[in-house]
């Protein structure tokens, strides 16, 4: 069944049914690409106070812009109480900042962050490329079906990336490989791991992050979109 994520300011709850409004992207992808008819059943969901809450739905009525449904299910589900999040170099390319992003959504992390290190190509953020990383995510939300659309910031100064990373954890991942999970599973607090550039942390960079654990993440030394996607898959299945 088709997931669909919103914004919970788009949503208007009455008895059993249920109303969205104010998405004519929405609406016109069930019109044009899905093609819904009355009854048809879908899912919707919203996040807000640190949950999501997940609706089963019968459509009953629809227009260009509005659509409402009748109630099947309802499900809520609480964020991960373990904030693990994702300091990754600035690519060479933004097409592999929207691969990182799309593939670590899908597997369900919580937080994506993007920092200038002396060896980034790119060191200006572009805004439309930004909320195109924003959409993005949020398809990569409905396909996998997670229940949390991922923080996605630009740290572009060190005053930005320090106070940044003083809440939290740090791991920087090397490209050798030992047992990283031994560190990460004695580890309570949130975490913070990091990902340097392909052409590794200059002596500047690794100032910033002094106080990081260092580990070695695989055998191979592998591009910095290869390691935080193979980074992440090992977190979620040790």
């Amino acid at each position: 069944m088709q997931l669909f994520h919103i914004d919970a300011d788009k949503v208007r709850i009455k008895w059993n049914n249920i109303e969205i409004f104010s998405i004519p992207e929405l609406l016109s992808q069930l019109r044009k690409v899905l093609r819904i008819k009355k009854w048809d059943k879908i899912c919707v969901q919203f996040s807000s106070n640190n949950q999501t809450c997940r609706y089963e739905l019968s459509i009953q009525d629809w227009t260009d812009k509005d659509l409402s449904g009748e109630i099947i299910t309802i499900q809520t589900l609480p964020f991960p109480k373990r904030n693990i999040s994702m300091l990754i170099a600035m690519p060479n390319k933004r097409e592999k900042a929207e691969i990182i992003v799309q593939k670590l959504t899908e597997i369900w992390i919580q937080n994506i962050y993007f920092w200038i290190s002396e060896h980034s190509v790119i060191r200006q953020r572009n805004e439309k490329k930004s909320e195109r990383m924003k959409k993005i995510s949020c398809e990569a939300v409905e396909q996998s079906r997670w229940i949390q659309i991922p923080e996605i910031k630009f740290l572009k100064s060190e005053s930005d990336i320090i106070k940044f990373i003083t809440w939290k954890g740090l791991i920087l991942a090397n490209m050798w490989w030992i047992t990283y999970w031994e560190i990460s599973k004695d580890l309570n607090n949130d975490l913070c791991w990091i990902i340097g550039p392909e052409w590794w942390f200059s002596e500047k960079d690794l100032k910033i992050f002094k106080d990081a654990k260092i580990i070695d993440l695989w055998k191979n030394i592998l591009r910095m979109e290869t390691a935080s996607i193979v980074l992440w898959w090992l977190l979620r299945n040790k």
